[in-house]
């Protein structure tokens, strides 16, 4: 049985309360403007989309982690080559709009995990707090 995403993200935050860790979610990237009705994004010229749902520092290094649902980690988890591809070619196929989004919504995110991992961060995806603590222990990280 799956959660949803946001159980799984305080899991792993509550995980890391108790070892001790700084962690934080990152707010949400719409507003609802009650004057028009309607979901507004965010202006901010400084703003990052797609920023990782848990993000985190361990032993002095950033760590971000995208928390998917397990029936959408293969969509999401590929390399950016891959996911510009299937992009284009689904702007040339007729495909509903909200998939359109989810395929430029992978693209921009994998942009933006792969510069964590140039600046000397480390990144992941997960589907469970299991995961998420196999993960970092591949990576280096004791934690006790």
């Amino acid at each position: 049985m799956w959660k949803k995403e946001e159980y799984i993200e305080t899991e792993i935050h509550s995980w890391f309360i108790s070892h001790w860790i700084f962690s934080w979610s990152n707010l949400m990237r719409w507003f609802y403007d009650e004057k028009a009705w309607k979901y507004r994004g965010n202006k901010n010229p400084f703003h990052k989309n797609w920023i990782s749902d848990v993000s985190a520092i361990i032993d002095s290094t950033f760590v971000c982690i995208e928390v998917k649902k397990s029936e959408e980690m293969s969509f999401f988890d590929r390399d950016i080559q891959d996911l510009r591809k299937r992009l284009a070619e689904a702007q040339f196929k007729w495909v509903w709009k909200t998939t359109l989004k989810k395929y430029l919504h992978a693209v921009e995110q994998r942009e933006f995990l792969d510069n964590i991992i140039k600046w000397g961060g480390i990144w992941f995806f997960s589907s469970s707090l299991k995961q998420t603590v196999e993960r970092l222990e591949q990576n280096w990280f004791i934690i006790s």
